[in-house]
C-alpha cells in the first residue's frame, strides 16, 4: 500500500491509502498504517467483533469524506455488508476466488466458511457500487455472484504492480545460462522438485540460483544437483547481485493449488522490473502477446530455449516493454481515470 500511496502522490492525486490493523500485531511501520487500540488481544470472537466495528467506524469517520472507497473484500464479514449498504460509492476489491480458497483448506470448517461467505459476501457485492479484481478470472467469478441491483458503476481489473526506479539494473550475464528461482517458500506448486528432477538428467552447463525459504530436505536435494545453488533468504544488495547475472526468472512452474488458471504474482513483476524475462507454469494477466513472458511448465529444454532466445535482449528493453503493465504509477493512473469516468458525474 505504500507503493500505491507513493504512486498517487507522484501523480498529484487526492488519494489516501490506509492499512488498518490492531495495535501491537507487528513492529513494522508504514506511513499508510493506522493501528486500532482494542484494549485487548487474542483471536477470540469478541476481539474480532471489536476490531471489525472500529475498523468500519474509522472509515465512516474519514474527513474529508471520500468520493469513492476501494475496500479490500473481507470474507464472510456481516459488518462489511452492513457498512457497504449504509455507504455510498464503495467498491469491493478481490484478490482471490473465495470458495476455492476455503475448499483448499479442507475439513468441516471449509464448508462453514463457504456458507458464510455466500451469505454475507454476496450481500456486500450486491450493495457495492462496483467490483475490482486482481485478475480477469477473479473479476469474472465475482461478477457471477453479483445480483443486478443497478448500483454497480464499474467492473475492472487492477493488477499487482511495483514502483520502478529510473535506473536500469546492471547486466552481468556471462556465457553460462543462469536461472533465478525466487519464492518466499517453495510449496509443491512452485515446481522446485520437478525442476531438480529434470536438472538431474540435464548435461550441458547450467546455473540455477534458488532464493527463498527451503526445508532441510529441499536444501539437501539442491546440494546434490550440479549447478544448483541454494541461497536461502536474500534481500537488498545480495538479491540484486544474483539477479544481475540471471538470464531468466522462474515463476511457479506448476498449476495453482486453488485451481486458478491466471495469476498476478508480485515476483513476476520483480523479475521484469529488473529487466529479467520470465518463464512460468501459470498464465498471468500480462497481455497474451507480451514478448518476455512464456508458459513452459517444468520442461527444462523449453526453459533453456527461451533463455537462449532472450539472451541478446538488454535489460532496458524488457523493463520498458513491461512498464505499462507493472509500473504502479501507470496502474494507479489508469484506475483513477476509470473511477473518475464512472463516478465524477454521480448524483448520489
Amino acid at each position: 500500500m505504500e507503493w500505491e500511496q507513493e504512486a498517487a502522490d507522484a501523480l498529484g492525486l487526492n488519494w489516501q491509502s490506509l492499512l488498518i490493523r490492531p495495535l501491537g500485531v507487528s513492529d513494522s511501520a508504514s506511513p499508510t498504517l493506522h493501528e486500532l487500540d482494542l484494549g485487548r488481544s487474542g483471536h477470540d470472537l469478541a476481539t474480532w467483533v471489536t476490531f471489525r466495528r472500529r475498523y468500519y467506524a474509522l472509515i465512516a469517520d474519514l474527513r474529508p469524506k471520500p468520493d469513492v472507497i476501494l475496500l479490500r473484500h473481507n470474507v464472510h464479514d456481516p459488518f462489511q455488508a452492513r457498512f457497504i449498504k449504509r455507504s455510498r460509492n464503495v467498491l469491493t476489491v478481490h484478490h482471490a476466488i473465495e470458495d476455492a480458497e476455503f475448499r483448499a483448506l479442507g475439513g468441516r470448517i471449509a464448508g462453514i466458511k463457504v456458507s458464510l461467505e455466500r451469505r454475507f459476501g454476496s450481500r456486500s457485492i450486491a450493495n457495492a457500487s462496483g467490483l475490482i479484481g486482481l485478475t480477469d478470472e477473479i473479476l469474472r467469478h465475482e461478477q457471477s455472484r453479483h445480483r443486478a441491483t443497478g448500483r454497480h458503476r464499474l467492473h475492472t481489473v487492477y493488477p499487482n504492480g511495483r514502483l520502478m526506479s529510473a535506473d536500469v539494473p546492471p547486466d552481468e550475464r556471462d556465457e553460462i545460462p543462469t536461472l533465478a528461482f525466487v519464492a518466499s517458500e517453495f510449496s509443491p506448486w512452485q515446481g522446485l522438485e520437478d525442476l531438480l528432477e529434470a536438472l538431474e538428467r540435464h548435461e550441458s552447463p547450467l546455473r540455477v540460483d534458488v532464493i527463498g525459504g527451503l526445508s532441510d530436505e529441499q536444501r539437501d536435494r539442491c546440494a546434490r544437483v550440479p549447478g544448483v545453488v541454494a541461497h536461502g533468504m536474500l534481500g537488498g544488495d545480495d538479491l540484486d547481485q544474483v539477479m544481475r547475472r540471471a538470464w531468466v526468472g522462474l515463476a511457479p512452474l506448476r498449476a495453482d493449488s486453488q485451481g486458478l488458471t491466471q495469476t498476478c504474482s508480485l515476483k513476476v513483476r520483480d523479475y521484469l522490473a529488473a529487466g529479467v524475462p520470465v518463464v512460468s507454469g501459470q498464465a498471468d494477466v500480462l497481455p497474451a502477446d507480451f514478448p518476455f513472458f512464456r508458459l513452459v511448465g517444468t520442461d527444462i529444454e523449453a526453459i533453456l530455449a527461451a533463455a537462449h532466445e532472450w539472451r541478446s535482449v538488454n535489460r532496458a528493453t524488457v523493463r520498458e516493454a513491461a512498464r505499462p503493465h507493472i509500473d504502479k504509477v501507470e496502474l494507479v493512473r489508469r484506475l483513477h481515470g476509470e473511477l473518475v469516468a464512472a463516478f465524477a458525474s454521480a448524483d448520489d
